[in-house]
């Protein structure tokens, strides 16, 4: 693992607007979440402005888009029923912006609000210089290259500002769908669980360098939709050391709602947002593919982008040169190598510590 990427991982890979970091709560939010009793779930609606737009290319589009609304709302409360465990005694409840925001003017503290959206990042300019940082917006449809954006689950307590969440969960570069909002929550709630056992960021860490060693023995599940078009899985067989299962998205929905896994782990390829230098391009995105425990949501290894990265941060330092998009979208025969080789490095690291 190189430097900025054992970082960038796995813990739910957030981009903060200057920096490269896995995300960490911080103890007094995790006190304070300890207590809320309710978990108020945005219900989203179609925007409007959206919907126009969409109209006037193609009914079919519009209705599209409003289906997928449909279903969001349908999978949104039922994925955090089923995966939210940071304080599993609270009542979930669905409701719209103008419910939540009455129940904030009656000075609530007892909530707290998760909302899908969209995160960016946005170049500012001042008198003296310019920089830049990321907010969060409505669920974008159609990804802009020119205003580049991811889902997140944005999770704030009810009293506090929306852009001012305590945590974010990135999820896939695609309109979350129910295996994108499990996989999210299960990952985020790994952090927060550990961290309320009293684990510290900075163990967690270093727990990422040898985590793959938890890997051996397991099947490896693959969806078949995420894989590279020049994906061989006769070379995957050669290269991995141990099983590999492939399934197409229903069949990994149906693996993730039943939530028996039979010693598996399964490869998923989130994305972030972060700044880059470039003040003509300010945001960069990022694909990294992992893989994590569907029993808990321990992140365990990643894909190496470091080339990538360093080439990246390079450009970025030129003028109208910085690369906006980095990293992998679809799974490769190289990254089952990477896993294999990740596998190894744990082992290493376990046999040194061991020794002393």
């Amino acid at each position: 693992m190189k430097g900025p990427i054992a970082a960038l991982l796995c813990l739910s890979l957030l981009f903060s607007a200057n920096t490269v970091s896995a995300q960490f709560v911080k103890t007094k939010d995790l006190e304070k979440m300890k207590k809320r009793t309710r978990i108020l779930v945005v219900k989203e609606k179609p925007d409007k402005k959206i919907l126009k737009q969409l109209a006037r290319t193609s009914s079919e589009m519009a209705n599209a888009y409003k289906q997928a609304i449909k279903q969001l709302n349908q999978d949104f409360p039922e994925a955090v029923r089923q995966f939210w465990t940071a304080n599993g005694s609270a009542t979930i409840e669905v409701r719209t912006e103008k419910e939540i925001e009455k129940i904030r003017k009656k000075n609530d503290r007892t909530s707290i609000v998760l909302d899908c959206q969209s995160l960016h990042v946005k170049g500012i300019k001042s008198r003296y210089s310019k920089f830049t940082r990321t907010y969060t917006s409505s669920l974008v449809w159609q990804k802009d290259s020119k205003d580049l954006s991811v889902p997140v689950i944005n999770m704030t307590f009810i009293e506090n500002d929306v852009q001012y969440p305590f945590y974010i969960q990135n999820m896939s570069d695609k309109f979350p769908d129910f295996i994108d909002l499990a996989v999210g929550l299960r990952l985020a709630t790994f952090v927060f669980n550990e961290q309320l056992e009293g684990r510290s960021s900075t163990v967690l860490q270093k727990e990422i360098k040898h985590n793959a060693v938890l890997m051996k023995g397991k099947t490896l599940v693959l969806c078949k939709e995420w894989l590279d078009e020049a994906f061989e899985t006769a070379i995957a067989k050669k290269d991995y050391p141990f099983p590999i299962r492939y399934v197409n998205l229903e069949e990994l929905e149906g693996l993730i709602r039943k939530d028996v896994f039979d010693s598996t782990v399964v490869a998923y390829i989130p994305a972030g947002v972060f700044s880059t230098f470039d003040r003509n391009t300010p945001s960069m995105e990022v694909h990294v593919p992992v893989v994590f425990d569907p029993v808990n949501g321990m992140p365990l290894c990643h894909s190496d982008i470091s080339d990538e990265m360093f080439q990246a941060w390079g450009f970025s330092l030129i003028p109208r040169m910085g690369k906006t998009v980095v990293g992998f979208k679809k799974i490769r025969n190289e990254d089952i190598r990477n896993f294999a080789k990740s596998i190894n490095e744990g082992e290493e690291i376990d046999i040194t510590q061991s020794i002393k």
